[in-house]
């Protein structure tokens, strides 16, 4: 009886309580609700030559196992039909709110902290605001990385960056910093591999095959929407409007035998951002990224997929107060006011899909030696990298894997995995295996 008591109670409690249509108070009944995501565990064992405590300055080897939730995230978006139209077409209002749900790391778990908007999309395309990877990362890493870039497999080991501290950025609506707050000393503020906070995005339809992105950062002003004034090693207080601007344009084309072509040309554009990082008087950064991949089907479920890119980058870098990205860097000799870098990376990789739920998957990837004229030698500064898989993929989806890769510095380079470092010393090398299991919803 007693119990009989309790649960009428609680249902009495359920039913007064109002409930709204479309999420909380004043929720929109028209609202077209979608909640995603995947999960993606892996556990690995691991080799890497990092730092020695009983040797300051050297390294030691070291054996560990981890495990990581790599880039597991859950999202929310909606979508509403404003009632107005253009070319025919409605004008929608759409809303998505992603992040990570690490649970073996407690960093940049905050909401909203992955792709993330309030946009009006049409005829016209998407216009947004908020957060997203930037054009010149998403518009190629989906296309020629087969890892996903996800996880200690990912292309952005090599690109987008010159090592040294330098990784992948995500925003996070300034849990990682924004200007003037990036990780390791604002080396990751460098980066080109990108999540960026306080953006505006457009996205184009789909014109015969082609689409384009551009993207620009809010301009972060000093107090009161002013320019960031920043004293550079000469004493001088400068002035700086530091933003970024990301584009990309992209091809794709099936053929009449149903093969798969896909080309794509990106370029970013760091102005006045490391300035403020480093104390400097002025910095320009650049990447350009060329990429293509070809697919071609065989029938019966079977395909080969064959994906190129190269890009290169440009660091200049002028008076700067808090030493360059390379300071400290043995044996470079890196001016430590000045910095004048280029560096040019290839990558190839390729999966055989053979129709019956399992495939092959590789990646290689040569960052070639940077060309450094504010360094005394930038010789041996090159490294390479490469990951395999093999992966089966059940009916639903989910997805069982077995990769292994190779990183190798050479001595007067320092690359890391990407997501999910090691910790690796300038010169050392690192290899895993994984075992990873993912599934999307």
């Amino acid at each position: 009886m007693k119990n009989i008591f309790i649960k009428l109670s609680m249902l009495s409690i359920v039913i007064s309580m109002p409930v709204y249509a479309g999420g909380v108070g004043g929720g929109n009944a028209n609202s077209n609700w979608t909640i995603y995501g995947w999960q993606s565990a892996s556990y690995e064992f691991r080799n890497a030559d990092v730092a020695d405590a009983e040797d300051p300055g050297g390294s030691r080897d070291r054996d560990y196992q981890q495990y990581n939730d790599n880039a597991s995230n859950i999202g929310f978006s909606a979508s509403l039909a404003t009632g107005l139209e253009m070319g025919g077409e409605a004008i929608n209002a759409n809303f998505q709110c992603e992040q990570f749900t690490f649970r073996n790391r407690n960093t940049g778990t905050g909401w909203c902290n992955r792709n993330s908007k309030l946009s009006l999309s049409g005829a016209f395309g998407e216009l947004m605001v908020g957060q997203w990877l930037l054009p010149a990362n998403e518009m190629i890493a989906q296309w020629i990385d087969p890892f996903y870039d996800h996880d200690m497999n990912a292309h952005s080991n090599l690109i987008g960056s010159v090592g040294y501290g330098n990784v992948f950025y995500n925003g996070g609506f300034g849990e990682n910093g924004g200007v003037g707050g990036g990780g390791a000393g604002g080396a990751q503020n460098a980066s080109f591999n990108r999540r960026q906070e306080e953006i505006v995005q457009y996205w184009s339809p789909n014109i015969n095959g082609f689409n384009f992105r551009i993207a620009t950062t809010n301009a972060h002003g000093g107090a009161g929407g002013e320019e960031v004034q920043v004293p550079d090693s000469n004493g001088d207080i400068n002035k700086l409007d530091p933003r970024i601007w990301s584009t990309g344009i992209a091809y794709e084309n099936t053929l009449a035998n149903g093969d798969n072509l896909w080309l794509s040309v990106a370029y970013e554009q760091h102005s006045e951002w490391s300035a403020v990082d480093f104390g400097c008087s002025d910095s320009d950064d650049d990447s350009l990224r060329l990429a293509g991949r070809y697919i071609k089907q065989w029938g019966g479920g079977k395909s080969t997929r064959i994906s190129a890119a190269w890009e290169t980058l440009e660091y200049d870098w002028e008076d700067c107060s808090a030493g360059t990205l390379l300071t400290g860097a043995a044996n470079l000799g890196a001016d430590a006011n000045n910095l004048e870098l280029e560096k040019d990376t290839w990558l190839i990789s390729g999966v055989q899909n053979f129709g019956n739920g399992f495939d092959f998957r590789f990646m290689y990837l040569d960052a070639g030696e940077f060309d450094c004229s504010t360094c005394t030698t930038d010789s041996d500064t090159d490294a390479t990298f490469y990951s395999l898989g093999v992966y089966y993929t059940a009916p639903a989806g989910t997805e069982f894997r077995l990769t292994y890769n190779d990183l190798d510095n050479e001595s007067n380079a320092n690359y890391d995995y990407g997501i999910t470092p090691t910790g690796t010393v300038q010169g050392g090398d690192a290899s895993a295996i994984g075992l990873g299991l993912t599934q999307w919803f």
